[in-house]
């Protein structure tokens, strides 16, 4: 049996291309090996030779076959003398990826990679390009080579854990933990819900259902709904339709239809929804993502005849969600909804009694992990939050080929992270919820950093098999 590994988060080396930044950051080993090769008289030339490279490179049968037309090389010459050649090829669009590199015996002596490192810095300063990964590796001696170099760590893994250490990561905080939590002390729930809500509301067993149950009470089945998203809104009506296309039609931004769902999706509010709600046509508003919005935004949930919150999309309990602008008895939700839970009703206030008071604390741990993520995912060049945010729901960035949301949702899959996306908007939502420490955002970014390595699905020769 082979052992595979690489499925345990460490290190990569960034190298920044700013001079100034990169001569400040880099230990004085690194610095040493760089006068050492400038005193040497070393000097370097961009080539298209393969077979120079290839005098270089530890084994040319693994050398890429040819150049592809972004990559560079780079070939350092003591006098007329080949010591040493560097392959540097474009991963992000701020990042370049240290692909091949060799030196023969006086190149090592002279230390002439440290020197082609330096060269990559200075042909790329004051470029839009930001660092150089000088790579990572699982075995010892090559990981302390590269740490060398580094002046911007980041975390990178490459496969995924096995089954018994993997973690389960979903936008919802819920845990198997917070199957038995501790007594605290009763708060008038009810109370406190009928205030925030600034309405009656009916205790619901989940989104959907609750989302149902409003449509239901508002919209004959049969009709169309018209259906404005703030954000990544293909998804979403093709969630609807999925739910609930057999009793309704669902279409984006149908001014006919003869009702009307905004949806304030990811945290992202609807703009829309005061103009809508102007018109007579029956409105529901969905306020999943947007339970507990920024204080500088006006609340979601008052547009509608009827608003729709999602308890276990913000809390650590397993199930409840609420909806707004009626107090329905439990014969009408038997009679009418048909997803009258008393248990689950039960389970809720008392998860809720125990978190809503903690709710301020869960909406800070969220921005600071939004935060978090933002630098994280900012070393691609190319995984920005999504900007204008109100609630802090979760992270959302876009991404473009060849690292496509789908490859990216697919990829977090096996790791054990769950996301949502939109293919058509290119965009991702992945967790940011309270209950997630620095380890497990460094966790997801890792995953996602290791697909952007040329050299992730490499894996090491059976030694028994190539006997």
């Amino acid at each position: 049996m082979q052992y595979v590994g690489k499925d345990i988060v460490t290190h990569g080396a960034l190298l920044h291309l700013d001079k100034t930044i990169a001569w400040k950051e880099l230990r004085s080993r690194a610095k040493q090996g760089i006068r050492k090769a400038q005193n040497a008289g070393i000097k370097v030339i961009e080539s298209r030779d393969l077979t120079l490279m290839a005098k270089l490179w530890y084994d040319p049968e693994t050398l890429t076959p040819k150049l592809e037309p972004e990559q560079r090389l780079f070939l350092a010459y003591v006098k007329d003398e080949l010591v040493g050649g560097i392959i540097i090829t474009p991963v992000t669009p701020n990042t370049l990826f240290y692909h091949y590199g060799g030196t023969n015996e006086l190149g090592r002596t002279i230390e002439a990679n440290a020197y082609l490192f330096w060269h990559v810095v200075e042909e790329y300063h004051d470029s839009n390009w930001e660092y150089l990964d000088i790579g990572v590796s699982f075995r010892q001696e090559l990981q302390h080579y590269f740490q060398k170099y580094c002046t911007q760590p980041y975390p990178i893994l490459f496969h995924a854990p096995p089954d018994t250490s993997r973690p389960r990561l979903c936008l919802e905080p819920f845990a198997a933990e917070n199957l038995d939590e501790p007594e605290e002390q009763i708060i008038a729930i009810n109370t406190r819900l009928f205030e925030y809500f600034e309405a009656e509301f009916t205790f619901m067993p989940s989104w959907p259902y609750a989302l149902q149950s409003a449509l239901r009470a508002s919209i004959e089945k049969g009709m169309s709904i018209g259906v404005w998203c703030s954000i990544a809104e293909d998804s979403y009506v093709d969630e609807l339709n999925t739910l609930f296309g057999d009793q309704w039609r669902f279409v984006a931004r149908d001014h006919s239809a003869e009702a009307r769902l905004v949806c304030h999706r990811w945290g992202y509010l609807c703009q829309e929804a005061e103009e809508l709600a102007a018109d007579p046509k029956p409105l529901i508003e969905d306020c999943r993502d947007a339970l507990i919005p920024d204080a500088s935004q006006n609340k979601p949930g008052s547009f509608g005849k009827f608003s729709v919150f999602d308890f276990s999309r913000w809390l650590p309990v397993p199930f409840g969600a609420a909806l707004v602008g009626q107090y329905f008895d439990d014969r009408y939700i038997w009679n009418n909804f048909h997803c009258l839970d008393v248990a689950k009703r039960n389970r809720t206030r008392e998860g809720l009694q125990i978190h809503w008071p903690r709710m301020m604390d869960y909406q800070a741990r969220r921005e600071h992990n939004q935060r978090k993520l933002k630098t994280l995912f900012g070393l691609t060049g190319m995984h920005l939050q999504i900007e204008d945010q109100a609630a802090p729901c979760c992270y959302v960035f876009r991404s473009e080929e060849p690292y496509s949301v789908q490859s990216i949702h697919e990829r977090l899959a096996k790791f054990g992270v769950t996301t949502e996306l939109d293919v058509n908007e290119k965009l991702i939502a992945i967790p940011c919820h309270p209950k997630l420490g620095d380890g497990q955002l460094e966790y997801v970014f890792a995953a996602v950093r290791g697909m952007i390595n040329p050299c992730h699905t490499y894996v090491r020769q059976n030694p028994e098999t190539a006997k």
